[in-house]
């Protein structure tokens, strides 16, 4: 008797997450570790109305663009989603992911900036763990399966080695000194050395961009588009450690963050999801006579879903708005009114995932 949970495919496109997408059956069909023009079969692994999602069992017709994957891990990892072609048609799926999202603005050229290497950037990794089973590794959040990864490839070298020393002799248990039977561990580079943290908020020892070398290539781009407004004032959000405004070229800036600790000028500690943070944000730029005539903001995957009511508030003749998440910045564009873009960036920050920055400029018209 045939499974009826095995089911053919044809891969016609790319989706947003990296995954092939399928319409041989009556269900549109998303497959991870697939390639355009693929065929073969697959196990269908959760649906709802309309669509499915499906593991890959069996390659029947492979892609010319196919290669053999870098890392031993990959095709049970669920973090990297590209390792199984060439870097070259990875920022090409990129590229064309982009440019759909933005189909409706109006908008420049992308300018791609590819990553100078595929692996060993990350900084930073954050492991799940599961004590009664007793597996450290990456959690797939679709089925919420671990899948161990001791050679990690995209972590740099003092991160890969820590968690190497973690699998050893399972160490990750004996670090954990009887806690929570499931969890989370992340380990990270901060200032050449490697930490860790156990059960934290993500980012817990301070945020860092992932890759640091391309957070310089992404500071150079918006240092050179700063460079004729140098007398004037900027306004951060999201500022973090003002990473993105301190080498640019302003008068005076105020960055603004949420912070557990004090702050000291030019920072400011403010969380910008509190439904009055415009409000104590204005009383604060007229108090220390910063008049804004740049906004830049660096939000989380949430993205700043009142972004027009900020820019009406300080109609600033510039913004420039750095994004993780390209599908909540178009949400948030959409609502902009008397602005047009003027550079759109496609900055590789995660290689081998189907992540990635996105920058653009915005000029008042």
């Amino acid at each position: 008797m045939q499974n009826k949970n095995i089911i053919p495919f044809k891969i016609q496109s790319m989706d947003s997450l990296g995954q092939g997408v399928s319409k041989e059956t009556d269900k549109i069909t998303f497959i991870p570790k697939t390639l355009p023009g693929e065929t073969g079969k697959a196990m269908v692994l959760a649906g709802k109305k309309g669509v499915q999602f499906a593991g890959l069992l069996e390659l029947e017709t492979k892609s010319p663009h196919r290669v053999e994957p870098l890392c031993r891990h990959f095709n049970i990892c669920p973090s990297c989603h590209f390792l199984h072609t060439s870097y070259e048609e990875e920022i090409q799926f990129k590229k064309l992911n982009l440019d759909k999202l933005f189909h409706k603005i109006l908008h420049p050229p992308i300018q791609v900036l590819p990553a100078m290497r595929r692996t060993e950037y990350r900084n930073r990794l954050q492991l799940h763990y599961d004590t009664k089973a007793r597996i450290l590794g990456m959690l797939d959040a679709k089925n919420q399966r671990i899948a161990p990864i001791p050679d990690c490839l995209i972590a740099r070298s003092r991160v890969k080695e820590k968690v190497k020393d973690l699998y050893a002799n399972e160490s990750w248990i004996k670090l954990l000194n009887g806690g929570p039977e499931r969890g989370h561990i992340e380990i990270y580079e901060m200032n050449e050395e490697v930490k860790i943290s156990l059960n934290q908020p993500y980012a817990e020892g301070g945020f860092t961009q992932v890759f640091d070398e391309m957070n310089q290539e992404l500071k150079k781009i918006l240092s050179h588009w700063t460079k004729n407004f140098a007398s004037e004032d900027v306004l951060d959000l999201f500022a973090g450690n003002g990473n993105l405004s301190a080498e640019a070229n302003y008068s005076r800036r105020l960055c603004v963050d949420f912070y557990q600790k004090a702050v000291t000028d030019p920072f400011t500690s403010q969380d910008l999801y509190f439904p009055k943070a415009l409000e104590v944000i204005r009383k604060k730029t007229k108090q220390i006579g910063l008049n804004p005539s740049t906004i830049i903001l660096d939000p989380p995957r949430s993205g700043l879903k009142n972004l027009e009511e900020w820019l009406e508030a300080f109609a600033p003749q510039r913004v420039a708005y750095i994004s993780c998440d390209p599908h909540t910045l178009v949400r948030d564009l959409t609502l902009v009114k008397n602005y047009k873009i003027t550079e759109l960036h496609l900055i590789d920050f995660f290689p081998s995932t189907f992540h990635f920055e996105t920058m653009v400029f915005l000029e008042r018209i």
